[in-house]
């Protein structure tokens, strides 16, 4: 069964990914920072008719950004083990 996964990352974005019969993913869009729209868009795809019977799955695991993820590209800073 072809699906439409809708996940978030480590540093709090949305993907949409495109998982066909045979197991395959294949990223169709990243960095995204509303799910809403990946669900509209993966929904709207899915109901093509284009990719089969393909379902529409969505993480329901979806939190706030960590702490301590620098999004501009800045790097956390070093750390002792077990500080």
């Amino acid at each position: 069964m072809s699906r439409f996964h809708i996940s978030q990352d480590e540093t709090g974005y949305f993907q949409l990914s495109f998982e066909d019969d045979a197991g395959e993913l294949t990223l169709v869009s990243y960095q995204c920072e509303d799910a809403d729209q990946l669900v509209e868009d993966a929904s709207r795809l899915a109901e093509s008719g284009e990719f089969g019977a393909a379902t529409v799955v969505v993480d329901p695991r979806r939190h706030p950004v960590a702490e301590g993820i620098g999004l501009e590209g800045e790097r956390p800073a070093p750390r002792r083990a077990g500080a």
